[in-house]
């Protein structure tokens, strides 16, 4: 049984779990307040004291709440404010492509989350994707920046090709 992150996704929302076990009407909230405004709601949860406020905790729930809106978490993760930066450094930490092809690791990262249509936000996610990758692989490319300008050129021209 893998994880929430390891499933396919379908119309942008995650499968309810990974054991297919249904959502609770409070989980349903979260997850409708995430979709508007990942922001405000993540801070609506350390407030109530159901979230530590901590790059990892938050991480982690992202990793593993049910129903999160693929596209909001996505944006969330690529913004530039201090705090996202690190939560996207946690998150993508908790990735593992050690021995895998680049193409397999970016596919694998990918799946869990939506890109945003903003550049500076797909920059921000294929920097710290590549620095993983890297870090797992490290004979894969001269160096990290090699790692990172294949990985958002691989990005741009998908988007150009399907769009």
């Amino acid at each position: 049984m893998g994880s929430v992150r390891d499933h396919a996704t379908k119309g942008g929302k995650r499968r309810e779990s990974s054991l297919g076990v249904a959502m609770t009407s409070e989980e349903k909230a979260v997850a409708e307040r995430f979709k508007d405004n990942p922001k405000k709601e993540l801070k609506r949860l350390m407030a109530a004291g159901a979230l530590a406020d901590d790059p990892e905790a938050v991480s982690k729930f992202l990793l593993h709440s049910k129903g999160l809106d693929d596209a909001a978490m996505g944006d969330y993760v690529g913004d530039g404010d201090p705090f996202c930066k690190q939560v996207l450094t946690s998150y993508v930490g908790t990735f593992n492509f050690v021995g895998l092809g680049f193409d397999d690791s970016l596919r694998k990262f990918l799946s869990a989350f939506r890109l945003p249509g903003e550049a500076q936000k797909i920059e921000r996610i294929m920097f710290s994707f590549s620095a993983q990758y890297f870090s797992h692989n490290p004979r894969s490319f001269r160096a990290a920046d090699t790692a990172f300008k294949f990985a958002y050129s691989v990005i741009m021209l998908n988007t150009d090709a399907h769009n």
